[in-house]
């Protein structure tokens, strides 16, 4: 049986010598202390609050680093979940709509828990401090158990990110999947909400659950195919067919594009890279042509262009042969969608399209400004 633990927050503040710490810009006049940001967490100004929530990310953890403030603030943060004013809504990651501040400092815990879950020299910051924030793991799993079935499923969603973190990364926390799992079979997925379903199933196929019954069952296209990701569909026609359902339907692509709970966008890092590796490319050509007809936000990231190019001249380009009709006809869709007049313009020097400049004459796509929803 799990436990949660509560500690007062300000039992926290109080015993916490913030002058030890350092954030990402300690010294500077104008940049409120650690002890400040979690204090203005709890604040009745909505502003103050929201504030404080970007403070968490843009100072205490900076770009992924981790400071010797990060270990406090993650405690301080679990301590005041559950507090009243953590239902102040405030912007969703990604812009779109609001979220509880709950949900919010959720996902905030995610962020640290899977910047820490790297090893060496993959995580910024000195060992110390992560060594602090990774000791905070089973508080942090705990404060996500108890939120598990909050009534708001913004709340429920980013609890199962964290869940899905701290019990992915190879600590000792792993001995709690299987009532985890127990937990998520029963009762996440007879939840109606589609993305509460498909975080379950993601974090069940991460720690090689069986997912077929899932595949069979469910009623809902995005759910099966998200099922279908298992390795154990690999080589199975229902698995692929799953898959490509989603990629053929611009409204379920469009839905994966958004930013999943410590999962991030599935479509461009999880769907389309699978489908590529076992759908034809007929099928892949058919399903693309619909949705790059209008590529919703997000479409042109990731690995999937290199792995499209390699599907369909598996021994370089130009082919030793000449071009068969469905290798055409990917040309004639690349060439129109990707670096057409009417093409997005490219955000990011890794846009996937640059992956696919060479199958084109002349292929080059316009630069636009830089934006974090591309």
């Amino acid at each position: 049986m799990l436990h949660t633990l509560a500690v007062r927050h300000e039992e926290l503040l109080a015993r916490t010598d913030w002058s030890a710490v350092e954030h990402a810009h300690s010294g500077m006049p104008e940049v409120p202390r650690t002890p400040e940001i979690l204090a203005a967490l709890l604040s009745d100004d909505a502003v103050r609050q929201a504030r404080a929530l970007g403070d968490l990310y843009g100072i205490i953890h900076h770009q992924d680093t981790i400071y010797s403030a990060t270990a406090p603030a993650v405690d301080f943060v679990v301590a005041v979940l559950d507090a009243p004013r953590m239902l102040t809504p405030v912007a969703a990651r990604g812009g779109v709509g609001t979220v509880p501040m709950r949900a919010a400092l959720l996902d905030w815990l995610t962020s640290v828990m899977d910047a820490v879950a790297a090893s060496g020299e993959a995580v910024s910051g000195e060992a110390t401090d992560i060594d602090a924030c990774r000791a905070a793991r089973p508080r942090v799993f705990r404060a996500a158990w108890a939120m598990r079935e909050d009534p708001d499923p913004a709340i429920v969603r980013a609890a199962l990110g964290t869940l899905a973190c701290v019990l992915d990364d190879g600590s000792e926390l792993k001995r709690h999947r299987p009532e985890v799992a127990a937990w998520m079979g029963e009762h996440a997925l007879a939840r109606s909400d589609r993305c509460i379903r498909v975080l379950a199933v993601l974090t069940l196929t991460s720690w090689a659950y069986d997912t077929s019954p899932v595949l069979r069952d469910d009623p809902d296209a995005v759910v099966r195919a998200t099922a279908a990701l298992s390795p154990a569909f690999a080589v199975k026609p229902e698995g692929t067919r799953a898959l490509i359902d989603v990629l053929s339907n611009p409204a379920d692509a469009a839905w994966c594009q958004q930013i999943l709970p410590y999962f991030g966008r599935i479509y461009p890092f999880k769907l389309l890279p699978v489908a590529i590796d076992r759908a034809t490319l007929e099928e892949l050509v058919r399903a693309l042509g619909l949705l790059l007809a209008e590529p919703p936000d997000g479409t042109y990231v990731g690995d999937w262009g290199a792995r499209l190019r390699a599907k369909a001249f598996p021994g370089g380009f130009p082919p030793p042969q000449p071009l068969d009709a469905t290798q055409q006809a990917l040309l004639d869709l690349v060439a129109m969608h990707c670096f057409g007049p009417a093409a997005p313009p490219r955000r990011f020097a890794a846009d996937t399209r640059m992956a696919l400049r060479g199958l084109v004459p002349g292929g080059q796509v316009s630069q636009g400004a830089a934006s974090a929803e591309w």
